[in-house]
């Protein structure tokens, strides 16, 4: 559990792509063990903790170890030492964290007139649309618990003059919401988590502990967690990116890196009237509370500049702000802006903002008086381990929460006091599943003599140790200015990959020092490995914003200046959707004919695909996993509605095939000792991976409906055979391109869709129980029929193929049929707008047949977005009901489809 570590980020690469350096792969194989048994009670925040590597050199064991001491740690820590003992391992003092710092406050809905579905509308907004929407709900559902529980444990927070909570409001929320203690809410929620720490028996915190390196074996195709090593050092300084290093290491899947939030208001020391005496190793934050109780930022003229910018001014998210101020710098060449809270009363600024108001007084300011001068300053990382909603990873063993946690919640930026929510959330919600795991697990005590012990480098003499400080504390200056320099608020390609470059570079040299001066490959120390976790994070952080050819939230790039909406559904077999094509959830153009996530998106998710965003980009993007190789929607016949049939798909994949395997040939045959691929091979698939990608199918709904309106339903019904004919073509294409695992859905029931009543017209004898066409529903059958015999045929002609046909039918129909019960609407109206020339029209209202069709105040209860394809919401109900496996023939489910044995090779196994 890495409660409060600094960096977060979507999918990228395994370790192996990002360029994992001699040094990172000397350490792994440290800690490398063969497989094991799967009965061993696992760590990291969850079960049986080996705590290696203590100055006395002793092992000790716990049931539940916690790498960190923020909320989400010790919040933890209280609920599972009611079932076990727990240890805290934490890098310096236990208040030395970022939840200390936190001066905001904390979001939560606590106000009659505030409500969920507002606190979740404002984060999404925040997160440019990129925020995992159920994430975002169960933080926004669960988070008002969580703060009262805080009060229950005796956190004091500020209260109004009616007795009530004091409630405030920063940038980009909608309704005051922010409980806080002045302006140190974070240190208070410390306070009150470390007095119960402190009183509770089964807790041991291990202060001035380094955590080195997750103890991992391998169990088949799992990695598990056993343990951690820990180095026992005495030192003031955190935030290193250390725990997702770590996980990164452990090869736990990274998500968002590319997502640096910068607050835009920290202290800045040039503009104090005293300066300080020294460099401050961590910024001063100027809280966002500052500006949502009125605070207006000016330039060195006095001019206000932020109206310029966003129509919400001061109250725009953060990266719109710190994005502002950047530009203003730049274009009058200035060295910060000006905060101005002066024209508040003074009693209220200074019981608001005390901390504040004290440090600027001992610089010489007076905030009552004067305005604050601040500049940008890098903070918070929105992505990290990626983790599911009850803080698991795909290391077995390994739950995370807080920082270093990417949960979907922050999306491309973070919205302002969401973090200690977020953190207070999966904290609790972590909870139960490592009981439970624990529970399961077993106990070998011999188990830490299987990992080789780091050693401190006693046996270096004492001034080579100063040398290799100074030289490492100089590297990690040079690697900050890098960063700073090339990596910053605005981006372009050509910084990016200087930054690459240059950081490549730079830890090549700092290594090749290390060893010359007797550094052996065993060797541990705090600031080496702190150095070690930086560079990790710092070319996870570059990869991640090379590979995003778009600018969205905290990622602003000059070479795509412009958010890329051709994401998901059809994009994902290779083509781009054309425009105009619908909204998301919340309003924001989608360039996909869906209000979000697809039937595949959710299957991607349960097989635990790693892909880039979980709402918008969906698994379209890198194009590495299974269901990535999918065509979805397309019609198998060329002409019709889509010129993305699936003969022109499959050619294209084969293309791009034959594209990714001859740029890793010819980069494997160039390739030098210790280089590594450049952005644009590292992010494709191996050759070796499209044999094992789970092929899945989902057609058939396109080629009916266009015969519904362009012929008799009799003439579509003799259509079926050469329609699956074409299909069977194209199967055996892509069975000798290596494709063997097959996830096959049938067609839906056209005669349901809203669009077939605006293209055919009805009568009370041709509709069911249910108000769907009968006739169209009965060709929708057959098809499946059909479908289901020549998949077995097929089955026989390909023996090395792996089929599972999916009754998405039926899934479908009884979600038609119960809808009301299932929190939707009438299942015959649609949420987006209407169609004109075939294409949709979403600002427009018709009426049709009686019925209006038009745009809807809340598209979750629509199971229909546009007429045709179906919302998420109704994609997500779907899913669950065919992802067991219920509907499948063979009954498998769809993680059991990505396993399937061919027949002819027991020794193959078809994995995602």
């Amino acid at each position: 559990m890495f409660p409060n570590v600094y960096f977060c980020i979507s999918f990228l690469p395994p370790p192996r792509s990002v360029g994992v350096s001699k040094f990172l792969q000397i350490q792994k194989s440290n800690y490398s063990l063969p497989a094991i048994g799967k009965n061993w009670k696992s760590l990291a925040a969850q079960a049986a903790g080996i705590s290696c590597c203590l100055r006395d050199s002793s092992t000790k064991y716990y049931d539940f170890s916690v790498i960190g001491s923020g909320v989400a740690g010790l919040r933890y820590a209280l609920e599972v030492a009611k079932h076990g003992t727990v240890a805290v391992i934490t890098k310096a003092e236990p208040h030395e964290c970022n939840t200390n710092y936190a001066q905001g406050g904390v979001s939560a809905v606590l106000c009659p007139s505030d409500s969920v579905e507002s606190h979740m509308h404002d984060t999404i907004v925040a997160g440019a649309y990129l925020c995992d929407q159920e994430t975002v709900r169960v933080v926004c559902t669960e988070g008002p618990d969580r703060v009262r529980e805080l009060i229950a444990m005796g956190a004091m927070f500020d209260h109004g003059e009616d007795g009530n909570l004091h409630l405030a409001r920063e940038g980009g929320h909608s309704h005051h919401r922010i409980v806080h203690a002045a302006d140190m809410t974070g240190r208070e929620i410390e306070r009150a988590l470390l007095d119960a720490v402190v009183n509770d028996p089964n807790i041991s915190v291990f202060e001035h502990h380094f955590a080195i390196d997750l103890l991992t074996s391998q169990d088949g195709p799992d990695t598990v967690c056993h343990g951690v090593d820990a180095l026992n050092t005495e030192t003031q300084e955190v935030a290193t990116g250390d725990g997702m290093a770590m996980a990164h290491r452990a090869e736990a899947v990274i998500s968002n890196m590319e997502f640096v939030q910068f607050h835009p208001t920290a202290l800045a020391d040039e503009g104090l009237p005293i300066k300080p005496q020294k460099a401050r190793d961590n910024a001063f934050l100027i809280t966002e509370a500052v500006r949502g109780d009125g605070g207006i930022l000016y330039n060195l003229d006095m001019e206000r500049f932020m109206p310029l910018y966003d129509e919400r001014a001061e109250l725009a998210p953060r990266d719109v702000v710190a994005r502002s101020i950047d530009d203003q710098l730049k274009k009058r060449n200035e060295k910060y802006v000006l905060l101005d809270i002066s024209h508040k009363p003074r009693d209220k600024v200074l019981s608001h903002f005390p901390n504040i108001a004290a440090e600027c007084l001992r610089h010489g300011l007076d905030i009552t008086q004067q305005p604050i001068p601040v500049v940008p300053a890098a903070h918070y990382m929105c992505g990290g381990v990626r983790a599911g909603l009850q803080g698991e990873t795909n290391v077995r063993g390994l739950y995370v929460a807080g920082e270093v946690a990417c949960t979907g919640l922050h999306g491309a930026n973070r919205l302002a006091s969401n973090s200690l929510l977020e953190a207070l959330v999966f904290a609790r919600r972590a909870v139960q599943p490592s009981i439970d795991h624990m529970k399961c697990s077993s106990l070998d005590v011999s188990a830490s003599s299987w990992w080789a012990r780091p050693m401190v480098p006693n046996s270096l003499k004492s001034d080579v140790i100063d040398d290799i400080l100074s030289t490492t504390r100089k590297v990690r200056k040079e690697l900050q200015s890098i960063m700073w320099k090339y990596v910053g608020i605005v981006r372009s390609t050509t910084r990016l990959e200087t930054a690459e470059k240059r950081i490549s570079g730079l830890e090549s040299q700092w290594e090749e020092y290390l060893f010359e001066r007797g550094w052996k490959q065993t060797m541990v120390g705090l600031e080496a490995c702190e150095m070690r976790n930086l560079f990790c994070c710092a070319k996870l952080v570059v990869s991640s914003a090379l590979a995003r050819h778009e600018s969205r939230g905290l990622h602003y790039t000059i070479d795509f200046p412009h958010v890329e909406e051709n994401t998901g559904g059809v994009s994902a077999a290779l083509d781009m959707v054309p425009a105009p094509n619908g909204e998301t959830f919340f309003g924001h153009p989608s360039g996909r004919v869906c209000d979000g996530r697809l039937i595949i998106d959710f299957i991607a998710e349960r097989l635990k695909l790693p892909y880039l965003s979980a709402y918008l980009d969906s698994i379209g993007t890198d194009f590495r996993h299974g269901a990535n190789f999918a065509a979805s929607g397309a019609s198998i016949r060329p002409g019709g509605f889509s010129p993305f049939h699936l003969g022109r798909q499959i050619n294209q994949f084969i293309r791009f095939k034959a594209r990714t395997t001859a740029l890793h040939n010819e980069f494997a045959s160039k390739r030098k000792p210790g280089k590594v691929p450049p952005p644009c091979i590292e992010n494709l698939p191996e050759p070796t991976e499209f044999p094992k990608a789970l092929y899945t199918i989902d057609i058939g709904q396109n080629d009916l409906a266009y015969g519904f309106q362009h012929s008799s339903e009799e003439q579509v019904r003799t259509s079926i055979p050469d329609i699956l004919s074409q299909f069977a073509e194209a199967v055996h294409q892509l069975y000798k391109e290596g494709a063997r695992a097959f996830w096959v859905h049938n067609t839906g029931p056209i005669g349901c869709l809203p669009d077939s009543f605006l293209h055919n017209p009805q009568n009370p004898g041709s509709l069911d129980q249910n108000g769907c066409l009968k006739t169209q529903n009965e060709v929708a059958r057959e098809f499946n029929r059909q479908l289901e015999e020549m998949i077995s045929q097929l089955s026989k002609q390909l023996p090395q193929s792996a089929f599972t046909y999916v009754d998405v039918y039926s899934a479908k129909y009884q979600l038609i049929s119960t809808c009301k019960n299932e929190g939707f609407v009438d299942p015959l109206k649609f949420c987006c707008g209407i169609y004109k020339d075939h294409r949709i029209h979403c600002g427009e209202k018709a009426t049709v047949n009686g019925s209006v069709y038009g745009l809807c105040e809340d598209p979750s209860k629509h199971i229909s977005w546009d007429g045709t394809h179906y919302s998420e919401a109704a994609n997500h109900w779907v899913a669950n009901h065919i992802l067991d496996g219920s509907l499948s023939r063979p009954s498998f489910s769809v993680e059991n489809a990505c396993h399937q044995v061919s027949k002819s090779d027991a020794s193959t196994q078809f994995v995602e």
